[in-house]
């Protein structure tokens, strides 16, 4: 009878102990996605041109979208069932397009800005090349190299790899966004 006490009391353990190391890297997680997606509320763009202005703000509109996917994932402490990871698997999905298709949007902004608005980006060093470069990296936007596959058990996403391209992507978004928003046009306006 002491032996089954013991081993409850051991699988119990750990239990416990994954249980707390999984909320913790959670926890670690959405704290630095907070950190990435927070910024000032209402930033002033009147210093900028209306297409840069249209670029500053939906920046951080970006920035939220790319945070959602890495916020709702969640893996699970026990094996499930593989209805429930493919429910899981296509929720992620959906929220994993939905981020591609806010940094898609956003990047077309980029062909929309007049010939003045460009050479001030570039004046500034700012460019679209380093989110094209996010947007097509293996691995990030995709679980799969298959679109429509149907496997009973589906892959999860690689998280590391999802979470360490999709901060870089969203750093260099905060840094676009605070380096057009410090752009003075004007030295006597600010």
């Amino acid at each position: 009878m002491s032996w089954a006490i013991t081993v409850g009391a051991g699988v119990t353990a750990a239990a416990a102990a994954r249980w707390w190391s999984r909320e913790r890297e959670r926890d670690a997680r959405l704290r630095e996605l907070l950190a990435l997606s927070d910024g000032d509320d209402d930033p002033s763009t009147a210093h900028l041109s209306r297409g840069l202005g249209e670029l500053a703000r939906q920046a951080r509109v970006v920035r939220h979208a790319l945070a959602t996917p890495l916020a709702d994932w969640d893996n699970p402490l026990a094996p499930e069932t593989p209805w429930g990871r493919r429910a899981r698997c296509d929720a992620y999905d959906r929220a994993i397009g939905e981020a591609r298709r806010a940094l898609w949007e956003w990047l077309l902004l980029f062909r929309r800005l007049d010939e003045r608005d460009r050479l001030v980006l570039l004046g500034l060093g700012l460019g679209p090349a380093p989110f094209y470069a996010a947007l097509f990296r293996r691995g990030v936007f995709d679980r799969s190299d298959d679109l429509w596959e149907e496997v009973l058990y589906p892959d999860g996403p690689d998280l590391a790899h999802v979470f360490a391209e999709l901060r870089r992507t969203m750093l260099a978004l905060r840094t676009f966004e605070a380096t057009l928003l410090a752009r003075v046009a004007d030295p006597y306006r600010r």
